[in-house]
């Protein structure tokens, strides 16, 4: 962004280095912009060039205003540390002029500057809207860090991906371990609550689980946890549960025939299947508690 305009220094103020040379990790980035989405309560969203070998991400925050002091005093410290591994620019544009601003921390003799630019030279004390340049050490690792801003659940700060992005989340100390899962977990917090860690699956991430279970009668460790949470009465968007159960029974071509005194279901091939309250499978019995929410 900063390619499309010609900026103008406005201010400057050193910020504070921290103690320590610790190379930050992911789940260090991660937890800035999570803090960054709790001050302002704001939910990013996230964008990557679709060339291939771009390593640069974009994260903004819209519908918001903050003042540029108080961003520097709340997150300066945060973004000394992570520029040893990720340049990260800020820009957004000033509540008066509507110009575009232009946040960046500058190194000179061996002090370090929160640096503000604008298109006029004249200084910004508040500033609309939040976009943050993330340059990544690869494309490939942009691309990683991209999928995780897009899939993270900000109001908790846990994410669930596809077990492909397993050993990132272990590298980067974001990993949250869990047995037999569908899905592999990360946070920014050291444990993971599982009624967040459900809040955090999409509805086409529910769609895979009941896939799986219907399918191929595959038990996973979600079904534990849904069922315990159906029976605590305290699972969270229940309906987006049934929906996606019937959704994937649909995808598979179940019938369900329904009466006040019968029930009756067939899979895709016209087999009847039979299911059980008193089963050891948690999936089964989280099934039949979506279908009948009444029994016990």
């Amino acid at each position: 962004m900063m390619e499309m305009h010609s900026f103008l220094k406005a201010k400057q103020k050193e910020i504070p280095s921290p103690n320590g040379e610790e190379k930050p990790s992911a789940r260090g980035l991660f937890e800035f912009l999570y803090e960054i989405s709790e001050w302002i309560q704001a939910i990013p969203s996230a964008y990557r060039h679709e060339n291939e070998e771009t390593s640069t991400i974009y994260v903004w925050f819209n519908d918001i205003a903050v003042a540029e002091d108080d961003f520097w005093q709340v997150f300066g410290e945060y973004l000394v540390l992570l520029r040893a591994r990720w340049k990260i620019d800020i820009f957004g544009t000033a509540g008066m002029s509507q110009e575009t601003v232009w946040l960046a921390l500058q190194e000179e003799n061996s002090h370090i500057y929160a640096v503000q630019k604008t298109l006029s030279g004249h200084p910004a004390d508040t500033i609309e809207s939040l976009c943050l340049r993330i340059q990544c050490l690869s494309s490939e690792q942009s691309k990683i860090l991209y999928a995780l801003v897009g899939a993270t659940n900000w109001k908790n700060g846990t994410v669930a991906l596809d077990w492909k992005y397993s050993s990132f989340l272990l590298e980067e100390n974001l990993a949250q371990p869990t047995q037999n899962s569908c899905f592999c977990y990360g946070g920014v917090f050291e444990e993971m609550d599982l009624e967040d860690t459900l809040q955090t699956l999409t509805f086409q991430q529910k769609i895979i689980l009941w896939t799986g279970f219907l399918k191929n009668g595959l038990d996973y460790a979600e079904f534990e946890w849904l069922y315990n949470a159906i029976s605590k009465n305290v699972v969270s968007n229940r309906v987006e549960w049934e929906l996606s159960l019937h959704t994937a029974m649909q995808n598979l071509k179940y019938t369900v025939q329904v009466s006040p005194n019968d029930f009756e279901m067939h899979d895709g091939h016209g087999c009847r299947r039979y299911f059980s309250f008193n089963s050891t499978s948690y999936a089964e019995r989280a099934f039949l508690k979506i279908l009948f929410p009444l029994n016990t």
